[in-house]
């Protein structure tokens, strides 16, 4: 750990924070802020963030902390008063003073603080007070008492210990991990690049970290360069965990420490670093007018983040195919089920885009039962949304250019600025010479179903939609009563292990039947079902066409009912290349992939 700054070399102006373990065992450390005399001339009042950015969820942060206490430059303790719950006010002190509080932190996300003898987590909207209407002021931050062999990662600057942030949008949008972490650095096209690994696993450090110089070349190449000097990739491995949070230079990245055993978790692991640097560029730097500058007191909706966060979501895949760093077959697997999800959802017929990115605060975040009948998701169907974009403009073009292509213009022409709707608009008509009303209201404002032609025609694709019974094994399809037992459907989706019902698709022969979320199913036909997979086969055990006697549990309260077996309406999808494309459709392919044209395997047409 580098030595503790002298408090007498930093900025008179600038706000001191200090931060120290109390007991990490326990998950507790404790944050001190010393305000200079020259923010306390006048009565203010100090917050902490209720959200941050880049994660649209009011999370009320203050609740993890508590022992707020204020002191004079004397060292007196001074009242203050709590006038929200995450507001403190603060009368004038000319000589300044010294906030201090404690942080409870054993929440492992990205968006959260974890604190253990492991490591440290340090989340800037999660841990920092700011006063209102000084956020631009300055802050230097210093760490003390921490394990002598641990290390501090962080975008921010750092000089003799003390890490500085030009201001507390800076402070919020940079996090900082400890621990006895691995770091390696490089610099790639000018500028300086770190991969920060900490937390045992079972993968190879030296495949990822060479799968993420490739994804850092390609998005360079991309965008002719980068927006930054300096860049920080924090990856924390632990069990069952994954997530990431992009920020202006630096990204949380959290990966299950048992996923690289085989290949697929290391395409995962790619496609989730190239998703949140990516975001370097959209939304970060190129943002909705909404995002920034920001009110960390409040939901800040915008209707963009479609485009923010579907976009990306489809980005991703020609990123990581393009790096080299995952097959396609893999990647043609996840864009077939982003493809399936959201044209079996229901709630596909009920919620826009743009209704899903506004709601995203109370809806997305804050899914209910009845969230998969009522609403979609803004990266599944921007995702989709956004191929269907890709392919048109590659159309246009003669395959030279996609959606990356339309990415780059945006850049070159508005860089680190707002980007609005109309901007969107435009540059959808320039490239693709199409009025964009017509894409806009069906599948941005309205509820379209999504269309593949454009993207079979532009790729050398083919869309099918299998029915349960045609996407089991080939062995499977011989046996007529494998087949008939697929065929039956319910509408009914299980919460886990237990028979308790999690989902009842509308219209369906449960919902018919009176059936409901959360709901146990006790037994069928007279039979127990103690777990989910019994009441399930009980229910396949019937044939299309007859009707199930249902013993249920609502509240306790025991009640029968009918229940109806009819043909499954389900549909999955399954994306294969056609057996003779086009030269056109190879062109524009490798174009998109940087990878050639794959012909299908024998037989699977």
């Amino acid at each position: 750990m580098p030595a503790p700054a002298n408090p007498l070399s930093v900025r008179e102006s600038a706000f001191q924070v200090c931060v120290r373990p109390i007991d990490l065992a326990q998950h507790e450390i404790s944050v001190e802020l010393r305000i200079p005399a020259s923010r306390l001339e006048v009565a203010t009042a100090a917050y902490l963030p209720v959200w941050t950015p880049g994660s649209y969820l009011v999370r009320d942060y203050a609740r993890c902390l508590d022992r707020v206490r204020l002191q004079d430059a004397g060292g007196q303790e001074i009242q203050i008063i709590k006038t929200g719950t995450s507001r403190w006010e603060i009368p004038p002190l000319p000589k300044g003073g010294t906030l201090s509080y404690r942080l409870f932190c054993n929440e492992l996300t990205v968006r959260t603080n974890h604190v253990d003898r492991e490591h440290a987590q340090v989340v800037g909207a999660a841990s920092f007070l700011a006063l209102e209407g000084q956020e631009d002021a300055p802050y230097e931050i210093r760490f003390e008492g921490w394990p002598a062999d641990w290390k501090i990662a962080s975008a921010l600057p750092e000089t003799d210990g003390v890490f500085a942030a030009q201001d507390f949008d800076t402070l919020v949008d940079s996090p900082f991990e400890l621990g006895a972490f691995r770091r390696e650095a490089w610099v790639q096209d000018g500028a300086a690049f770190e991969l920060v690994v900490g937390g045992e696993h079972n993968g190879d450090e030296a495949r990822i970290l060479s799968g993420t110089k490739a994804i850092v070349e390609a998005c360079g190449r991309l965008f002719g360069g980068f927006p930054f000097e300096r860049y920080v990739f924090l990856l924390v491995f632990r069990p069952d965990e994954r997530g990431g949070l992009e920020h202006r230079d630096s990204t949380s990245l959290l990966a299950d420490s048992h996923a690289l055993g085989r290949p697929e978790g290391y395409y995962d692991l790619f496609t989730l670093i190239a998703h949140e640097f990516f975001h370097a560029w959209n939304v970060k730097r190129l943002r909705a007018p909404e995002l920034g500058p920001f009110d960390y007191g409040r939901e800040n909706p915008t209707r963009m983040l479609w485009f923010h966060e579907g976009f990306t979501s489809f980005i991703q895949y020609g990123l990581v195919l393009q790096a080299g760093v995952a097959s396609w077959s893999w990647v043609v697997r996840r864009l077939a089920s982003i493809w399936t999800e959201y044209t079996t959802r229901a709630g596909r017929r009920e919620q826009s885009l743009e209704e899903a990115s506004f709601d995203a605060w109370i809806r997305h975040y804050k899914p209910t039962a009845f969230s998969a009948n009522s609403t979609v998701s803004y990266y599944d169907k921007g995702a989709a949304i956004a191929w269907m974009m890709d392919a048109q403009i590659r159309l246009a073009s003669g395959g030279a250019h996609g959606l990356d292509h339309f990415f780059c213009t945006l850049w070159r022409r508005l860089g680190d600025a707002s980007v609005s709707d109309g901007d969107l608009r435009e540059l959808y008509r320039e490239l693709t010479g199409r009025d964009p009303q017509a894409f806009w209201n069906d599948y941005l404002q309205g509820c379209a179903e999504l269309d593949s032609r454009e993207i079979c025609q532009a790729y050398g694709l083919r869309f099918d939609k299998l029915a349960p019974w045609e996407a089991i094994s080939r062995e499977d399809a011989r046996d007529p009563a494998v087949v008939e037992r697929m065929r039956g459907y319910t509408g009914l989706a299980w919460s886990g292990p237990q028979p308790e019902i999690r989902h009842v698709e509308p219209g369906s022969p449960a919902a018919r039947a009176g059936l409901s979320y959360g709901q146990e199913i006790l037994a069928v036909n007279g039979w127990r079902t103690a777990t989910a997979a019994e009441a399930q086969q009980r229910l396949q055990d019937i044939p299309v066409g007859g009707r199930a006697e249902v013993l249920a549990s609502n509240r306790g309260r025991v009640f029968q009912c009918e229940l109806d077996i009819c043909e499954s309406p389900l549909r999955s999808t399954r994306i294969q290349t056609l057996p003779a494309p086009s030269e056109e459709q190879r062109a524009a392919f490798q174009a998109w992939t940087h990878q050639p044209f794959p012909l299908p395997r024998r037989g699977t047409l």
